[in-house]
């Protein structure tokens, strides 16, 4: 935050894309950097769950995130909901939970929550939510965190939510790395051609091949998205 030049006092809303350890693990240092200053923090409800992914030879990767409980303050306001929030004056949309409408977005078979001290297959991870601005005259730009959901479920829910046809930029992870969701790169491909943003920045979980084959079918609207990358919409 000090290297890009964030300031602390301007911080007004966390949302958490999902509850998953590389998405949360700064959280704690973040909320006592904050020290009093009032902030609201958006999440699904279970998005404070344990999770862990279960390889096909058996190992186990633990990606819980922080106890959700030991973040809360006097001066932390707690939104809790699978349901969308308003943010800032009504000009930012988080999505909630997010409907599943494709045939090829499946999730992630390897993927468990500990529920009632029970582990259970959770290839949905339903707690994956998105960020969503309307800029006038442009239309939509859609942020996402890992787009667990899938990244066209993420942009056709965005559209429904804002009965908006129009897609200006999708940027974020789009989580299309290893070779369960390799396969479904082509598809993910033809639905973002026919949604046609103006702009596309894939990141953090797309995956090497998945970025290259995006840049490759959609050069005019690809636009690499690198560590301290700066947009700024103007409408």
């Amino acid at each position: 935050m000090n290297s890009l030049g964030v300031k602390l006092a301007d911080i007004q809303a966390i949302v958490i894309s999902h509850g998953h350890s590389d998405h949360t693990f700064g959280l704690p240092s973040l909320i006592e950097r904050l020290g009093s200053q009032s902030v609201s923090l958006i999440l699904h409800p279970d998005a404070s769950l344990e999770r862990k992914v279960v390889m096909p030879n058996g190992y186990e990767l633990n990606i819980s995130p922080p106890k959700i409980a030991n973040l809360r303050r006097d001066n932390i306001t707690f939104i809790e909901k699978k349901e969308p929030t308003l943010l800032s004056d009504n000009m930012i949309l988080v999505s909630g939970e997010i409907d599943r409408t494709t045939d090829f977005e499946k999730g992630f078979p390897i993927h468990y929550t500990k529920r009632n001290d029970n582990w259970e297959c959770d290839p949905l991870i339903k707690d994956d939510q998105s960020v969503i601005l309307n800029v006038r005259g442009k239309g939509l730009v859609i942020i996402t965190g890992c787009a667990h959901s899938g990244v066209i479920n993420t942009i056709r829910y965005a559209q429904h939510l804002t009965d908006t046809q129009q897609v200006y930029a999708v940027l974020g992870g789009f989580h299309l790395t290893g070779g369960i969701f390799e396969k479904i790169i082509p598809d993910t491909i033809a639905e973002l051609k026919k949604i046609s943003p103006t702009y596309l920045m894939p990141g953090h979980c797309t995956g090497w091949s998945a970025i290259h084959q995006i840049a490759n079918s959609m050069p005019e609207a690809f636009i690499p998205n690198n560590v301290g990358t700066t947009l700024v919409f103007k409408g």
